[in-house]
């Protein structure tokens, strides 16, 4: 099932244009523009590649996410997108840009960050609410592993937030994240700083409850991902959501 559908209010306008329903002699009409059912398509297209840019950044596996990045970067716009939505575009163009075009995972997270917040900003502008999938609990786990599956659902709770967007799914996200960080002795085997990148994801937990506008959600998401995308790239392989290659 897509991860993202347009309302069907939505989806009919676009059909009653795509079929002349305006009754305009053909002279006067407009460009045609995409059936419903193909934009819905092309944006739960545009939404995968967002995801798997996302999660390959959360991974620290910057050479997976310059693909996905490559694709929003360089894909034909199609007609028959909300009123509005062409700044937007441009905007999420340069962002993936930016990630396939960085060796840098901070910067590269930023942009991500950017992304998922754009897509949302475009979502308001326009007046479209987007249906995704919803973020479910991990399967049980024990240990680190259980620890890092809480992580990775408050992050999707924040991700999704950003993107629909979502007030309450921000904060149920943060709230999530806002769980005391592993002690010392649980990570033996791990780099004094990894244990400072664990401790700081959670204390920027504070800061995401308290932020309420797009850009301080925007930089804080992006703090976290880079946080996550450090650690993860620290181990020799590359960890986290997704399939990610191996290293070293």
């Amino acid at each position: 099932m897509s991860r993202f559908a347009l309302p069907v209010s939505f989806l009919f306008m676009s059909m009653a244009v795509a079929c002349g329903g305006s009754g305009r002699p053909p002279a006067e009409q407009a460009p045609a523009v995409a059936p419903a059912a193909a934009v819905a398509s092309h944006m739960s297209d545009h939404f995968s590649r967002v995801h798997e840019v996302e999660e390959a950044v959360i991974r620290g596996d910057l050479e997976a996410a310059a693909e996905p990045a490559r694709w929003l970067q360089n894909h034909a716009t199609m007609g028959g997108l909300p009123a509005g939505s062409e700044p937007f575009v441009t905007e999420m163009r340069n962002a993936a840009s930016a990630v396939a075009s960085t060796d840098n995972v901070g910067n590269a997270a930023v942009a991500t960050a950017t992304m998922l917040a754009t897509c949302g900003r475009c979502h308001t502008a326009t007046g479209v609410t987007p249906k995704m999938q919803e973020v479910t609990p991990s399967a049980p786990a024990e240990g680190i592993s259980r620890h890092m599956r809480e992580h990775q659902y408050a992050v999707d709770l924040m991700a999704e937030g950003l993107m629909r967007p979502s007030d309450a799914l921000w904060k149920q996200g943060a709230e999530a994240l806002k769980t005391s960080p592993l002690a010392s002795a649980e990570l033996p085997d791990v780099p004094k700083n990894v244990a400072e990148m664990e401790t700081r994801v959670h204390e920027l937990a504070d800061r995401a409850i308290d932020a309420t506008d797009s850009g301080a959600r925007t930089a804080i998401y992006g703090q976290i991902v880079g946080d996550c995308a450090s650690c993860h790239g620290s181990h020799g392989k590359v960890w986290g959501p997704g399939v990610g290659k191996s290293k070293g």
